[in-house]
């Protein structure tokens, strides 16, 4: 049976139930990132730093965001205005297409040509099969350490910074605070916490980031807050934004056997199924366990996902995964990678796959399932599916959406080519310019602003009373994805 993708609980139609458990954890959130030291939900583990390096919060309306956005979109097209109830029109995917045709720094990623062609430094025109980078200035750093790619110092910006601050701070005292169970412990500083859930964010509604976590816990708000701190700390741990940033030829320098595993196919980015999700490729046959390190396979896993992550449009929240196992072997089995990839799905990018599909399985996998089957979530259980022919495969991914191999049957004949990273291509990356500060910049006080109306927002005890404000909340989530496509 055909995985639906379900619509409720997303950003546009919450109910007013969701819409509280929604409120509970932006409220818990403000109040681990600006409440005093001496807050309950602080342990002494759990330090305060000195200075939390955030902008000016100014008076700073959707309309003068959209004025500053404006400037710098082609004559004659104009970015769109969203309504809360209508987050999947045509109008949004107009402006993320706009975004992404103008994004700098891509990175060519399980793509595919009939020529051998050259890797460009300069961005090459959209393609679903192209990684957005993300990059660091190096000298970007807070007082508390370096910071994410999407959250500079302010140092530079127009003052207000600690008044702002301050007023976040005095109200965060009177929201409701996260109190955990005495088991937990918190192994972050509150500036630390706050730069992890913005990098996590990256191109999507902050909201959605949140909507994840409460689905997955069905909106059992204190376990979702503690699955998302959890979540928070593994990306801090394992160096997610590193990974993103740092690019393939800095991956393979640190990681050998990284960019082969990338050479062979066995992960490519190619169609979407038929809900219009990114679909992800995957060979295990390819799989050589002893031919790189488990940290380069575990690099290469959270690269991927990252990469799939920055495929996603609205209203597509999800990516369809696909396994051609006609060819898969003993040899293949991977029990370390297969564990980390569980607990990546299932704790770290909840609500992230919308189905995953195992084609052609062979008889010996059977008893490989038995023992994958009770790992797994009820939740990723039931979203894979087993397909033995082309017929049960085009259930899910259309005929000239598959590639033409033996295994899927697809139209799609052009073969799999890997464009090797040029050496120095991150350069660019890393070099000063006014226009990618400023764009970054942008975005910090887009996300400050949307915390300063989040703490509005939850201030006011009714929906209906602040109507206002969660319109305003909402364009400016919408944008913060375009500001940063735009550096």
């Amino acid at each position: 049976m055909k995985h639906q993708p379900d619509s409720t609980g997303h950003v546009g139609n919450l109910t007013p139930e969701q819409w509280d458990a929604l409120g509970e954890i932006w409220s818990f959130l403000l109040h681990l990132w600006y409440s005093e030291p001496s807050s309950p939900t602080k342990s002494s583990h759990l330090r305060r730093a000195s200075s939390f390096g955030i902008p000016s919060f100014s008076t700073t309306t959707a309309s003068e965001t959209n004025n500053e956005l404006d400037a710098a979109t082609p004559a004659g097209q104009s970015p769109p205005t969203m309504s809360p109830s209508s987050p999947g029109t045509a109008e949004t995917q107009h402006i993320h297409q706009q975004s992404h045709q103008s994004q700098r720094g891509h990175r060519q990623f399980g793509s595919s040509s009939s020529t051998n062609e050259k890797r460009a430094i300069s961005p090459p025109p959209a393609s679903p099969t192209r990684l957005d980078q993300s990059f660091r200035h190096p000298s970007i750093t807070s007082a508390s350490g370096p910071t994410s790619p999407i959250n500079p110092s302010v140092s530079s910006l127009p003052g207000g910074a600690a008044a702002a601050a301050a007023a976040l701070r005095r109200s965060a005292a009177k929201l409701k605070p996260w109190l955990p169970s005495k088991k937990f412990t918190f192994k972050y500083s509150p500036t630390e916490y706050q730069t992890a859930f913005w990098s996590f964010v990256q191109s999507e509604h902050p909201d959605t980031t949140v909507l994840r976590f409460l689905r997955a816990r069905k909106w059992n708000v204190e376990k979702a807050m503690e699955m998302l701190v959890l979540a928070l700390e593994w990306r801090i741990t394992m160096g997610v934004d590193e990974v993103v940033e740092e690019g393939e030829e800095a991956l393979d320098a640190k990681y050998p056997g990284f960019l082969e595993q990338l050479k062979n196919g066995k992960v490519i980015f190619r169609g979407h199924d038929r809900h219009g999700r990114p679909l992800c490729l995957l060979n295990p046959s390819l799989h050589n366990p002893n031919a790189q390190s488990h940290q380069a396979v575990q690099k290469l896993s959270i690269y991927v996902i990252e990469t799939a992550r920055m495929m996603l449009r609205p209203p597509v929240e999800t990516i369809s995964v696909l396994f051609d196992m006609s060819s898969f072997s003993m040899s293949n089995m991977d029990w370390p990678t297969v564990k980390f990839f569980i607990h990546a799905a299932e704790a770290c990018y909840p609500e992230l796959l919308g189905v995953c599909v195992v084609h052609k399985a062979p008889w010996l996998f059977g008893a490989v399932w038995k023992l994958i089957s009770p790992m797994l979530d009820p939740v990723i259980r039931a979203k894979i599916q087993f397909t033995n022919n082309r017929k049960d495969l085009e259930e899910f991914v259309a005929p000239d959406q598959l590639m033409n191999t033996k295994a899927y049957e697809g139209e799609d004949a052009t073969p799999y080519h890997y464009v090797p990273p040029v050496p120095g291509e991150n350069r660019l990356l890393h070099e000063d310019s006014d226009a990618k500060l400023r764009a970054m910049a942008r975005r910090k006080e887009m996300e400050l602003t949307f915390e300063r109306l989040t703490e509005v927002w939850q201030g006011q005890k009714q929906l209906s009373s602040s109507a206002a404000v969660i319109q305003e909340r909402h364009e400016v989530g919408m944008r913060m994805a375009d500001v940063l496509a735009r550096v």
